[in-house]
């Protein structure tokens, strides 16, 4: 009887640390996996990270590239008023007027 007690508890045992093993192999996959998935990630947000400096860099040179264009636009607009306020003004007159003399008739 002493045996077979002795025998079931092994066999228990031997169950017991099977279901362990898989248990810490199923764990162990769950974890490369996180891992890996983890480290795919981080490379992800480093290339997008690059790619929002990059991107910054662009917006920023866009964006004084179209400052100086309005600062363009602005003075080709107060030259052409100024233009405009210059052609309304009445100046010299271009032709004199011409001289009407008597003409005396003898």
């Amino acid at each position: 009887m002493k045996r077979r007690v002795t025998i079931i508890v092994w066999s228990v045992l031997g169950v017991g640390v099977v279901i362990l093993g898989v248990a810490l192999a199923t764990i162990g996959t769950d974890l490369d996996r996180t891992r890996i998935d983890r480290d795919e990630l981080r490379f992800e947000n480093d290339g997008l990270q690059e790619e929002v400096d990059s991107l910054t860099g662009e917006r920023d040179t866009l964006k004084k590239q179209t400052d100086d264009q309005l600062k363009t636009i602005e003075q080709i607009k107060a030259d052409l008023e100024r233009a405009r306020g210059q052609a309304q003004t009445p100046s010299a007159p271009a032709t004199p007027a011409p001289a009407t003399t008597p003409t005396s008739s003898h």
